[in-house]
């Protein structure tokens, strides 16, 4: 898995490609989560490139979704293929994220 930050304000892009499993999940949950704050409430998650999310990175996405509304913030998932979206219906987590 590779994360690359883009910086804007007031919502941090967070571009992720590869794999989002349970060797991965703990990195990404470090890196999202310190970039959800009260000054930056927002966050959109820029999943084109993601090619398998497990439920421990599910897991990371429900808490950085808890964090933002913790400030009246939303979590934006940008650019889901066709069986991710499947990942999230099957799950029942399409109602709690924004998608694009």
């Amino acid at each position: 898995m590779n994360i690359r930050i883009e910086n804007t304000h007031p919502t941090p892009i967070v571009h992720i490609s590869g794999r989002i499993d349970t060797l991965t999940a703990g990195e990404l949950e470090q890196q999202l989560l310190p970039l959800i704050t009260e000054s930056c409430p927002s966050i959109t998650l820029n999943c084109e490139n993601v090619d398998y999310i497990s439920s421990t990175g599910l897991r990371v996405f429900i808490l950085a979704d808890k964090k933002t509304q913790s400030f009246n913030g939303i979590t934006t998932i940008a650019g889901l293929n066709e069986f991710l979206k499947e990942v999230f219906d099957v799950s029942g987590l399409t109602d709690l994220f924004t998608f694009v």
